[in-house]
């Protein structure tokens, strides 16, 4: 789902940069998906080609620095003590220089925005009403959700490429905090990408210490660096974030579909699709309501019930229709039940033994089938036997009084007890 989420939100971002990349004369840029391509698809004739070239050439710059800069510092020494440096700093400032050395005709933050803040946010506290906790209520609880989900993911990536293993508790933490403390001071909600994440890792960061490291250069850049800031082009900015949702996209995962099932994949493309059209909001709620509904299928489909066989044990030779056993694996819970509804429908004459051993979970409604199937048995005077509680299955059918009912005697360690105790109950 987390792909999902992902590749959507790279499209709206390299949607939204394409005004600025191709210098369009836009007035409002719409915030929905169909608005976006009806306002791009009308200002197309306004091309800036000045715009547009810096936007070129910066992603071309971008893209050589990353991905040809590592082969020639293995062999020339300046270009080795260069290849930390990110590409996108190298373009943004070189593009910067080229805007204001040429005086090219092209929109900067400072034109479009009259530059940015050079000084620290003051404290500011919000205005808190009812009506608008209860309107705020569930696209809070998304956005966490959503953040907490982004968060992880991209701690395990870069896991992976340091080769550690980081703190789920103390980054959600540390992501809560920080998220519950920075509205006061206007800002927004944000958590760990993997864009960024990887690009930090690639330019030689190995621990915690880098992120100290990038807060620290963007408060040098909003207390020293604000009125130069105010230069740069808003189309190498294009640039750099039509990179960054490349980058951030798991493109590869729409080509190797067909490697999954069905349920992946129309869980995948419907988050996809609803975070491209729609809203992150809808996404997230239609893509938890897919992966409960595909986890139930799953598991229900790994939960089976297999019955023992006189060639499995022996002793059942010749008991057709008045000793049965039944195996059960996987999890016994709601989606699940069918497997013990069908052993009550068929009961034999004198027992019925059931192996747990292989059961992993049980839930109320499992627990609620196992006392109806006892309850079943009771009435048409059917010994039942369990053999192999243990763990999770038998804490919950203690709680829930099953083994009281069932009794000490129709409880047994394993399978073969079980089978020697009903067929010694009565005439074999």
């Amino acid at each position: 789902i987390i792909i999902g989420f992902t590749n959507g939100i790279a499209v709206l971002i390299a949607l939204s940069q394409v005004k600025d990349f191709m210098g369009l004369r836009v007035a409002a840029m719409p915030a929905d998906f169909f608005g976006m391509l009806s306002t791009l698809g009308a200002t197309l004739h306004t091309v800036n080609p000045v715009a547009l070239g810096i936007a070129l050439c910066s992603l071309a710059i971008i893209i050589i620095w990353q991905f040809f800069m590592p082969k020639l510092g293995s062999g020339i020494q300046f270009a080795g003590k260069l290849t930390p440096i990110p590409g996108s700093i190298v373009a943004l400032v070189a593009a910067t220089l080229a805007v204001w050395l040429l005086k090219l005709p092209v929109d900067t933050i400072g034109s479009r925005f009259g530059g940015i803040p050079s000084g620290l946010p003051s404290f500011a506290w919000p205005a808190f009403s009812w009506e608008s906790g209860k309107f705020l209520l569930i696209p809070t609880l998304t956005l966490a959700l959503l953040g907490a989900i982004e968060s992880l993911l991209c701690a395990r990536v870069a896991d992976g490429m340091i080769g550690e293993r980081h703190d789920p508790n103390q980054e959600l933490m540390a992501q809560g905090i920080a998220n519950f403390v920075t509205p006061f001071f206007g800002g927004m909600p944000a958590t760990g990408t993997i864009a960024r994440t990887v690009t930090n890792i690639k330019s030689g960061a190995s621990s915690p210490l880098a992120g100290m490291v990038h807060a620290a250069t963007l408060l040098v850049v909003i207390l020293v660096a604000a009125p130069l800031a105010s230069h740069v082009p808003l189309a190498a900015l294009a640039a750099i974030l039509m990179f960054v949702a490349w980058n951030m996209g798991e493109w590869r995962e729409f080509v190797h579909l067909r490697q999954y099932r069905m349920p992946y994949r129309i869980t995948l493309l419907a988050v996809f699709l609803l975070t491209v059209v729609f809203d992150l909001t809808v996404a997230v709620e239609v893509g938890l309501i897919a992966a409960c509904v595909t986890f139930i299928y799953r598991i229900s489909s790994l939960s089976r019930s297999e019955a023992v066989t006189a060639a499995d044990q022996p002793v059942l030779s010749g008991q057709d229709g008045r000793v049965e056993a039944h195996r059960l694996y996987g999890a016994l819970f709601f989606g699940a039940v069918k497997l013990v509804e069908a052993l009550e429908d068929r009961l034999p004459r004198h027992a019925l033994v059931i192996d747990l051993k292989n059961l992993i979970y049980v839930d109320s409604s499992g627990a609620d089938s196992l006392m109806s199937l006892q309850r079943a048995c009771s009435k048409h005077g059917v010994r039942l036997i369990a053999c192999g509680l243990a763990h999770q299955p038998l804490d919950m059918l203690r709680r829930c009084g099953f083994t009281d009912t069932l009794g000490e005697a129709n409880q047994c360690p394993d399978l073969a007890s079980g089978l020697a105790a009903a067929l010694a109950d009565g005439d074999g």
